[in-house]
């Protein structure tokens, strides 16, 4: 598969480098994710807000990483793990249409509730879907990620 990438790319260049030691079998740069959060997260409520954020997604033969940056934090990745990972409260889904990540917030942490889910619209192509080892993986989520993609910054 021939990959192309961009002068002017948002997935980082040690992120870039990972992914092709680990056998890179596709990238989406420069991709327009919608978050959807309804519930409550210290700092913030939401009874249903959506946001649209730029991030990029990629796959290796090795593992699944997504990125979710923020002014705060420009290496926020909403999942990077291995695929045979299948524990925590979030599930990854891959399809034609891209990635979506759900997040059960009161799995994260107690003082969380409701969800957060992330939209990457990128279209992933058959014979790419096809290499991937699952199409849908459980994965475990820091406290820290949901403060940052919320919006609000926890005290250290």
């Amino acid at each position: 598969m021939r990959l192309h990438w961009p002068t002017f790319s948002n997935v980082p260049a040690e992120l870039r480098e990972q992914l092709q030691a680990e056998g890179v079998i596709f990238i989406a740069d420069k991709v327009g994710v919608s978050r959807h959060f309804s519930g409550h997260v210290p700092g913030v409520y939401s009874s249903a807000g959506v946001a649209r954020f730029r991030g990029a997604f990629g796959f290796s033969a090795a593992r699944i990483v997504a990125t979710f940056p923020t002014r705060a934090d420009s290496n926020l990745r909403s999942v990077d793990c291995a695929w045979d990972t299948n524990v925590g409260p979030a599930t990854a889904t891959i399809t034609a249409k891209g990635l979506v990540i759900e997040i059960d917030l009161r799995s994260v942490d107690r003082a969380f509730s409701g969800t957060m889910k992330f939209n990457y619209k990128r279209r992933v192509p058959d014979d790419v879907l096809q290499q991937l080892p699952t199409t849908k993986l459980a994965f475990p989520v820091q406290p820290i990620f949901v403060y940052r993609a919320a919006g609000v910054r926890p005290k250290s």
